[in-house]
């Protein structure tokens, strides 16, 4: 059978059961697309895109998946197809924002008025956004302009539908919040999002 017929899923599997030096060349052409976009994407927040920068933090990228026996890679729920194209999202976005800012404590990104934490995912909500998948996205494209905007809807989508905990999320090397930085994050797009979902009143 063809190495493309494998899907990416089943691929990463066999990566990281054997280590075999030609499916882990395949990952990489696969992904690599993927990680090269999102990173063309971010750098345009600061500047205009040099291939040469983009090379480096593709490679960065990598570094980071592949560091510690690959251990980023192996904290991954593969249970489905998309986990892996949505945890290098976040996990790019943030190579880049690392490159253009030392790293800080980000607890002044999040405001946070009320200590209520967001529901478990296996409650009324997590059906709810499933079933609201596409509103709920485009909800959240209006606040692409935020510098965490790939972070924060990716540590979302990790909580509500691969059903992550904010604990389990806290400790992926992409994220680099601490457990209450993760849920202060899923209690405030939940909010966003469920004011917006609400029926207008006529």
């Amino acid at each position: 059978m063809a190495q493309e017929e494998i899907s990416s899923r089943d691929l990463l599997h066999i990566c990281l059961s054997t280590d075999g030096q030609e499916h882990w060349r395949d990952f990489v052409h696969r992904t690599q697309p993927l990680i090269a976009s999102v990173i063309i994407n971010t750098i345009r927040r600061w500047t205009e895109p040099a291939p040469g920068l983009v090379d480096d933090l593709i490679q960065e990228t990598y570094v980071k998946l592949f560091a510690n026996d690959r251990k980023a890679l192996r904290s991954i729920k593969n249970e489905y197809e998309n986990t892996i194209y949505g945890y290098l999202r976040v996990v790019a976005s943030n190579v880049v924002r690392d490159h253009f800012r030392q790293p800080k404590n980000k607890a002044d990104e999040i405001e946070l008025s009320d200590a209520v934490l967001p529901p478990g995912p296996d409650g009324h909500e997590q059906l709810e956004f499933a079933h609201k998948k596409e509103q709920a996205q485009e909800i959240l494209k209006s606040l692409s302009s935020s510098e965490t905007y790939q972070r924060d809807v990716g540590i979302f989508w990790f909580f509500y539908e691969q059903g992550y905990t904010a604990k389990e999320i806290s400790l992926l090397p992409s994220v680099a919040l601490t457990v209450k930085g993760v849920e202060a994050v899923l209690f405030r797009l939940t909010r966003y999002i469920r004011e917006r979902l609400k029926p207008k009143n006529p």
